[in-house]
């Protein structure tokens, strides 16, 4: 197996997500799948779907979100703060990012980037937040 691929998976409160990108940093699969309680097997099909996809190759693969920590020491694979992740994808895609907002499904994260970077979340309350939007937007 001569290829090495990147996968970054990220398991929320109420999706997982999970993307794969070549050695030229092209997207070669990525899916957005809402897990209804079940991430285990939620990210067991996505996995093999991007296996059908990529075929045998060799994959350094990431970890982040609020329902990862175990499922990464089950694994064996490195778990990344979610803050810290959303942080580094963007100094990386956009360097020249002043502010981001990232929106999960209970919570709201705010990173400044100028000046040093500082990085806040709210606390507990989850109105405005992912969750909270998608479940107005089917009301509607």
């Amino acid at each position: 197996m001569s290829n090495c691929y990147r996968a970054g998976i990220d398991i929320g409160s109420t999706t997982v997500k999970f993307v794969v990108i070549d050695e030229q940093e092209d997207l070669v699969f990525s899916e957005y799948r809402r897990h209804q309680a079940h991430t285990q097997e939620t990210l067991l099909h996505l996995l093999k779907e991007a296996r059908e996809t990529t075929g045998a190759v060799d994959m350094k693969v990431g970890i982040t979100g609020s329902g990862s920590i175990n499922i990464a020491k089950k694994m064996n694979i490195p778990f990344v703060q979610e803050v810290v992740a959303v942080a580094t994808a963007i100094e990386h895609q956009a360097p020249g990012t002043d502010v981001a907002i990232e929106l999960g499904g209970e919570d709201a994260k705010i990173i400044y980037f100028r000046g040093g970077l500082d990085q806040r979340m709210n606390g507990i309350c989850a109105g405005g937040t992912g969750s909270f939007i998608d479940q107005m937007a089917s009301l509607l």
